[in-house]
């Protein structure tokens, strides 16, 4: 049976109440359109087939951000990799699913504690009562600490003291945009606010079931899925889901089609974690955002990462200001990755590389 709990039923748990006070700092937003980008206002998802019976359910870039699933079909239900940040996301997956497939979805696995990867859980509870939600111990424990990041039932509260705030702003653009495709943007922007917002006041958390803490392999109904657990990475909890026979991974946000978000991460082990990744046999990755990639972009990325923080130790070995190295090692690198991190609305090189060079300063420079 799915551990469903009300937000306050957490919060008094662990004693935290205070969260709700909070107010989000810009750092913390992993996955953030910014509101004048042009973002698709249609379809959530399209399903995409890697596999046989395997599918990457690609997310639609939005202003209210959802991340990309894996849709594995069994001979007797469906496995679901990652549910989106809100129950409505999750409810319209759930629908092209089922144009598929009739069968139940009997278990989901959270890749990391992201909010835009575990919000739309309690969907697939309701629709099935006996779903297994699987996730790593660490996903897990940070679900329900106050500290974690930027996910788990601490951050809903976080979120809903910020969104009235994001709502005023945003009507407040409204009323001074004067070009009409920028006006209905904001418009389209404020609509999916102010929805998010209602529904983060009904959501009903749904942790995981099973946890594991090393290599698990599943058998599913004439399937084999691998869960690996291969070490710090994007958080400290990351997953892999291996199909040895399709050879497939969905990588969750360990290894996505855009700049990374460093915040919760592990700047100078996530090249190994992706060494370690990269040994599995396998063609094909469903990333945590943007389009189906073959198993070359894992060296892009990792490049990215590697080159990110060696560019970082040596501006700061000589002498370079944070801000100075914001700019010295975002021209550096540009030739290299501006393009290929550059091909969405969202988590593009330039927005992201400040904030990149910051975090890798912090954590691996001030050893924070």
């Amino acid at each position: 049976m799915s551990t469903e709990w009300t937000r306050r039923q957490v919060l008094a748990q662990m004693g935290i109440a205070a969260a709700a006070i909070h107010t989000l700092d810009p750092h913390e937003l992993c996955c953030v359109v910014p509101a004048h980008a042009q973002t698709a206002d249609k379809e959530l998802f399209e399903l995409k087939k890697v596999g046989d019976g395997v599918y990457a359910a690609i997310a639609a870039t939005r202003y209210k951000v959802n991340c990309n699933a894996a849709v594995i079909q069994t001979n007797d239900g469906v496995v679901i990799v990652d549910s989106h940040s809100k129950p409505s996301a999750a409810q319209a997956l759930y629908k092209e699913i089922q144009g598929i497939t009739k069968q139940p979805v009997k278990k989901v696995i959270n890749t990391h504690f992201h909010w835009d990867h575990w919000q739309g859980n309690q969907v697939y509870a309701a629709a099935n009562p006996g779903v297994e939600v699987l996730a790593s111990e660490r996903t897990r424990e940070n679900l329900t600490r106050p500290d974690a990041g930027v996910g788990g039932v601490p951050y809903i509260e976080k979120q809903l003291a910020s969104l009235p705030g994001e709502i005023a702003k945003l009507k407040d653009d409204i009323s001074k945009a004067t070009a009409p495709d920028v006006k209905a943007r904001l418009e389209s922007n404020l609509q999916q606010a102010e929805a998010y917002l209602q529904e983060l006041k009904s959501l009903k958390p749904t942790l995981p079931t099973r946890t594991v803490s090393s290599t698990t392999t599943l058998q599913e109904g004439g399937r084999e899925i691998q869960l690996h657990v291969l070490g710090r990475g994007h958080t400290n909890g990351d997953l892999f889901i291996y199909l040895p026979k399709e050879k497939v991974v969905a990588t969750g946000d360990a290894l996505i089609d855009w700049m990374p978000f460093l915040n919760d991460g592990y700047p100078e082990e996530w090249p190994q974690t992706l060494t370690a990744l990269e040994k599995l046999d396998f063609t094909s990755i469903i990333p945590g955002h943007g389009e189906v990639r073959p198993k070359s972009h894992l060296a892009f990325f990792r490049g990215y990462l590697t080159d990110l923080v060696a560019a970082v130790k040596k501006a700061a070995a000589d002498g370079a200001t944070l801000p100075e190295m914001q700019k010295s090692v975002s021209d550096q690198l540009a030739p290299k990755y501006e393009q290929g991190m550059s091909k969405y609305p969202v988590g593009q090189y330039r927005d992201r590389v400040p904030v990149n060079v910051e975090m890798v300063y912090k954590k691996v420079v001030k050893k924070a």
